[in-house]
């Protein structure tokens, strides 16, 4: 049996699937006496949309998770993020390692026969086809480059002289603004072909699948089989790659994420040029400031990311930036929270110097910093800078004779006071030893 003839056999059960699930599903109508049509935009496109299907031997026993994402709504009822490739079986302890299809989606970037999909499609494949929508398939000939952390993929096959293949262009994702109309062109439940649109309904999610999250949110439908399909705007040019879903089902409630096409073109030229992705890097361990470090700063709201940690002998080191600084902008981007840098700072130009603007100390600086390459090849944690901050103590003493006589105070002064000699630089001036604590929240 071919590998298309068992994704024949898996659109029936997926069809199922679907029928279970049609109640939990958002509808999604356009009023019929506008003009408003999807039709002209998916016709031109449908073509460049295929299905990626692997062969897969699946190595994981019962009860491990997968990549979904688990969370907790109100009321204490379990949710999560759903990659929606099909469900993989998980095997029970002893039993014997299973081979199945993993379906999803993906679309054609060059007619060379260059096709991008998400990773977790083909992961673990030992044999990966592309599905067209005629109907015809042809086995990828090599994975050009893959990156885990952006769950992006591109593949390669060989066009037959008889069946050129049709590229889709990629659309500016940072001009997509929150209800602007989206199309979902892909192979959800084995239904190769299928269109869906809504709108855009959230940009810059972080929904804890990586490092980079930075997601399109969209109330277009999408589900299993969706992954790695293209996600266009009203002009046809895909702005996103649909990735995940937020749903206490594993159907659609209207919650989708997608890679924006400005992530996604990074990504993908980097695959193209070096098999890999380089990613920027400066060896600083951050953290967002509290509401109470704010208002130490003398700022509105708690935005920017503090640096927690200076590796020592890093870029961050080396330009001058220390423990306790306040990042607002890092090369021309503005800075609101901690998990927004590392993303600005993995995109940048390798070997090149960034502006870096600080505050500290209640005085704003700007600092050149020259972005190094990550490597990950050393210990965890090591030259990443998404490992867990170093934390740093500062030493207190409850208030006695002797210290009052040390640090000269008054007699009927109470609480406890600060004696750590690293407690101004860590805190950016706003504690130093002799200070006295008279109240702290929990």
């Amino acid at each position: 049996m071919t590998i298309h003839q068992r994704f024949r056999l898996f659109i029936g059960a997926g069809m199922l699937a679907v029928a279970c699930l049609a109640g939990a599903s958002p509808s999604f109508a356009v009023d019929a006496r506008s003009d408003l049509s999807f039709a002209d935009i998916a016709a031109r496109v449908k073509n460049s949309v295929v299905t990626v299907a692997a062969a897969v031997v699946d190595n994981r026993q019962a009860g491990r998770l997968g990549r979904g994402r688990e969370s907790r709504a109100e009321g204490g009822e379990s949710q999560s993020f759903e990659d929606f490739s099909p469900l993989r079986p998980k095997r029970g302890l002893g039993e014997p390692a299973r081979q199945f299809t993993s379906i999803g989606s993906g679309f054609i970037i060059d007619p060379s026969g260059l096709i991008v999909t998400n990773n977790h499609v083909i992961e673990g494949g030992n044999a990966i086809y592309v599905i067209f929508a005629d109907g015809s398939e042809l086995k990828v000939d090599k994975i050009i480059g893959r990156d885990p952390k952006t769950d992006i993929t591109l593949l390669k096959v060989t066009p037959k002289a008889s069946k050129p293949l049709h590229a889709v262009p990629f659309g500016d994702s940072g001009r997509m603004r929150v209800g602007d109309w989206v199309i979902a062109i892909g192979n959800p439940f084995g239904l190769n072909g299928t269109v869906t649109a809504g709108i855009i309904s959230g940009r810059g999610r972080d929904i804890n699948a990586g490092p980079y999250d930075d997601f399109l949110q969209t109330d277009a439908s999408i589900n299993r089989g969706n992954s790695g399909g293209p996600l266009f705007n009203a002009l046809g040019e895909v702005i996103g790659i649909n990735t995940a879903i937020f749903s206490p089902s594993g159907g659609s409630i209207g919650l989708g994420f997608a890679i924006p096409s400005s992530t996604a073109q990074h990504i993908l030229d980097q695959l193209k040029r070096y098999g890999e992705t380089r990613w920027g890097w400066i060896g600083v361990r951050l953290q967002t400031p509290s509401e109470d470090l704010a208002n130490g700063f003398h700022l509105a709201s708690a935005e920017g990311a503090l640096i927690a940690r200076v590796e020592k002998g890093g870029p961050a080191d080396e330009a001058g930036l220390l423990e306790g600084d306040l990042v607002l902008s890092f090369a021309g981007s503005e800075v609101k929270h901690a998990r927004q840098l590392p993303r600005i700072v993995a995109q940048a130009p390798i070997g090149e110097e960034a502006d870096v603007v600080i505050l500290r100390s209640g005085e704003r600086k700007t600092l050149k910093v020259k972005v190094g390459l990550l490597d990950e090849s050393g210990p965890a944690g090591a030259s990443s800078p998404h490992g867990k901050p170093k934390r740093h103590k500062i030493s207190f003493q409850t208030l006695s004779k002797e210290n009052r006589e040390q640090f000269s105070l008054a007699s009927e002064a109470e609480g406890a006071v600060v004696t750590g000699s690293k407690a101004q630089e860590i805190t950016n001036g706003l504690l130093k030893p002799a200070d006295v604590i008279i109240e702290a929240d929990e």
